[in-house]
């Protein structure tokens, strides 16, 4: 098979700056942007994990894990991080690449010949990668249990046709990152992408109790619950989506993941230079995953646009080193990320959804203080 060649990047940066420099001590800072932000009512309750060349720099939080503020934040709860889960899906397979399992010029279909036809016989894994299958609308389905059932979901893609030609214009996979990209995992490594997210991601960092993907009941009552009180017209769709007990036990790891700000910020350590001893990608898969994956007839609008994907990963950073930052927003405002310049792995937890996403300014602000570029992903 043919791996995917690895374009130049515009601007080589380093790993990382001089680990023995003097570093200030920002967590007092931060502290105050969570206090204030909850003080204000902008927030209800959030956490921030900042790494900084793999050691621990900050763990924060603020406010209150339910909307009637009775539940205060501590560092154990889990919040709903939606998207940001696309992150983790991507180093699980990354992995997977790294142990020979599969290419990224792999034709989907080769490994899982039930989505050959109607058009999806040429589509290869970094298409599913860069969000360019064409494969971005999620199935028609009846009810929320419908849409947890993991084989059904896989079954029902395999029946449609892409909505735009595979390989040309990014179009964001939403829901079916899920299965477009788990079931072609969990075919090469013959188990269900639930059990290969454990054993590639979660277990070696010792993150069982702090990142789930299809949430036990018995971890209930430490989720926190979303806020959807900015809203005049009534409940959100992630309100919805959520409140339903077959989505929280259901495996969407595209959508329906639960952790705390700690694990996300450990899993980006990890990727940078092996948080705890770990380190889970090689610098060289991090060179090839980090450089933009759009088509020529493509490109960036002049305004800018959030979605821009390396492979799984979507890249922020400066104009002219777009890729220094990687990692992964959600539609309730947590992120998760790694800057590959200053060596910071950040973690970002929130339960208030906002209209104005996905501007959030307290992750603006945090930026800010930080020395990151703002990221409206």
């Amino acid at each position: 098979m043919k791996d995917l060649p690895l374009p130049r990047r515009q601007s080589q940066s380093p790993a990382g700056i001089d680990s023995s420099a003097e570093q200030p001590d920002l967590a007092p800072v931060l502290q105050g942007i969570l206090d204030d932000a909850v003080a204000s009512g902008e927030e209800c309750g959030c956490q921030l994990t900042v790494f900084r060349h793999g050691r621990l720099a900050a763990r924060l939080c603020a406010g209150f894990a339910d909307p009637a503020r009775t539940r205060p934040v501590t560092a154990e709860t889990l919040f709903p991080i939606f998207s940001v889960g696309k992150g983790v899906m991507t180093t699980a397979f990354h992995r997977l690449v790294e142990d020979r399992l599969i290419s990224y010029d792999t034709r989907v279909a080769e490994v899982w010949p039930e989505f050959g036809g109607q058009g999806r016989d040429d589509i290869r894994v970094w298409q599913v990668l860069s969000h360019r299958t064409g494969m971005h609308l999620a199935p028609p389905t009846k009810d929320w249990a419908e849409m947890a059932d993991w084989d059904e979901m896989c079954r029902r893609l395999t029946t449609m046709a892409p909505a735009v030609p595979p390989g040309g214009k990014c179009c964001y996979q939403g829901l079916t990152y899920a299965w477009l990209l788990g079931e072609t995992a969990g075919r090469v490594a013959g188990k269900h992408f639930q059990q290969v997210m454990q054993e590639q991601v979660i277990a070696p960092l010792g993150l069982e109790d702090e990142m789930m993907f299809g949430l036990p009941a018995a971890a209930e009552e430490r989720c926190a619950g979303l806020d959807g009180t900015a809203f005049a017209q009534g409940p959100q769709w992630a309100e919805a989506f959520l409140g339903r007990e077959a989505v929280r036990r259901g495996f969407i790891p595209s959508a329906n993941g639960f952790a705390t700000a700690t694990a996300l910020a450990r899993h980006y350590a990890a990727l940078l230079s092996g948080g705890d001893g770990v380190q889970l990608l090689t610098s060289a898969t991090l060179d090839r995953a980090t450089v933009l994956r759009r088509h020529a007839d493509d490109p960036i609008p002049p305004g800018g646009c959030w979605n821009k994907f390396g492979l799984g990963y979507v890249l922020a950073g400066p104009e002219d080193d777009l890729g220094r930052t990687f990692g992964h927003g959600g539609a309730g405002g947590a992120e998760g990320l790694a800057d590959r310049k200053t060596g910071l792995a950040l973690g970002f937890t929130k339960n208030k959804l906002s209209p104005r996403h996905p501007d959030h300014p307290v992750r603006d602000r945090i930026s800010r203080v930080l020395g990151l570029t703002p990221r409206h992903w």
